[in-house]
């Protein structure tokens, strides 16, 4: 799907590539679609490209994509941070979003995270703490507390949220670097890269929903502990580069 004004006369507006990693989401993935089409229909100042990664799904999530007029990719190694970086090889536009394929993300929140990069950020992420998020049980709560507190003493860089899927940023974030996290570690990848390139990164505000069927694709006790890795490992870089 690539979506432009109809005016031919003006130059063209920026291009914009949303990406939705998915995996089983057969449930959700027509509600986002809908709404991001809804969405980016009232933003004429910009153009569109919306490309759904198909994860290794085993019901109908790339035939929904397809039937909403999207760009279907597929990614045989599983892992959210594969399927993302399958998308940001091939999105063509000059700014990226992340939008999750399980209805959590509000796509009417696009055009605050598009006002906040064209006041000169390089990375924008939904805040959940600004925001609030329906999904918030007190483990999921205190771990990313916990784990935003430690990105900003490794980091030393102040952020109420860096975890959250929900993020737009310039394209040469990913064009200049390549992405190797498997997971949901790339959340952190992406921030370091942003911070390396000397872009500033900012936040929004944010509300997560209750996903829309399907399964939690990230658990705590498991993806907790990568997440500090990751922290760990790229807050070093960050530190000595």
């Amino acid at each position: 799907m690539h979506l432009c004004p109809a005016n031919t006369d003006m130059p063209l507006p920026p291009l914009v590539s949303i990406v939705i990693p998915a995996r089983n989401e057969q449930d959700s993935l027509g509600k986002v679609l809908d709404e991001l089409l809804e969405t980016i229909g009232t933003l004429n100042n910009y153009q569109f490209e919306v490309i759904v990664v198909d994860n290794n799904s085993t019901d109908n999530t790339a035939v929904i994509g397809l039937a909403k007029r999207a760009r279907v990719l597929k990614e045989v190694r599983p892992g959210k941070g594969f399927a993302l970086a399958k998308g940001f090889e091939a999105a063509t536009g000059d700014i990226i979003v992340m939008l999750d394929a399980d209805y959590s993300h509000s796509a009417k929140e696009l055009p605050c995270f598009l006002e906040k990069m064209e006041q000169g950020f390089g990375l924008v992420i939904g805040s959940r703490q600004l925001g609030q998020s329906d999904e918030y049980t007190p483990t999921r709560k205190f771990g990313n507390l916990f784990l935003t507190s430690a990105f900003r003493l490794l980091f030393g860089y102040h952020l109420t949220d860096a975890l959250n899927g929900f993020k737009a940023f310039r394209s040469d974030v990913v064009k200049k670097h390549t992405c190797t996290s498997k997971d949901f570690e790339i959340e952190i990848e992406l921030i370091y890269y942003a911070l390396i390139e000397k872009m500033g990164v900012g936040e929004v505000k944010s509300h997560e929903r209750e996903r829309f069927g399907g399964r939690m694709k990230s658990i705590a006790l498991i993806h907790g502990p990568k997440f500090l890795a990751a922290i760990i490992k790229y807050g070093i870089r960050y530190r000595l580069s």
